[in-house]
Parts: C-alpha cells; structure tokens; sequence
C-alpha cells in the first residue's frame, strides 16, 4: 500500500514521522533528506547556519553568510 508524503503530495512506499526544526509531518524520505541538508548547511567563515543568517554567497570558491561578506567588503575598503 502506497503512503503520501504530506510534504510533497507524492505516493511513496513509506512515510516517516518526522518531528525536528519545527515540521511535525509524515514525510518520503526525499523530502526529510532535503530538509535535513537545509538545516546542515553552515556558513565557512563563522559557522552559523545558514538558514539563520540569509542566502549564503559564493566568494573565494566558499559559501559566505550575508553578514559575514558585509564584513568582508569593509575590510576591504
């Protein structure tokens, strides 16, 4: 019996009742991969997540927060 993912709305085989970063859903296992990289992904210069502080920036092949690049372009001036 297919289960759906109430996330996404696709039919899938299984359904995991997943319950971290504030969803509280029974969600594939696409969708929990998708969100638990989301939350993984953590700016280079000062380590904060980036969810917390913006889209991150590519500068110097790394991925830069906003605040730090705004620190990062006064040094530079």
């Amino acid at each position: 019996m297919a289960d759906t993912c109430e996330r996404c709305e696709n039919s899938v085989d299984s359904v995991t009742r997943y319950h971290d970063h504030g969803v509280d859903k029974l969600l594939c296992s696409a969708c929990v991969s998708e969100i638990d990289e989301y939350y993984s992904i953590t700016c280079a210069k000062c380590g904060k997540p980036a969810h917390l502080r913006g889209n991150l920036i590519e500068f110097e092949n790394e991925k830069i927060c906003p605040v730090c690049m705004d620190e990062i372009r006064l040094q530079e001036n």
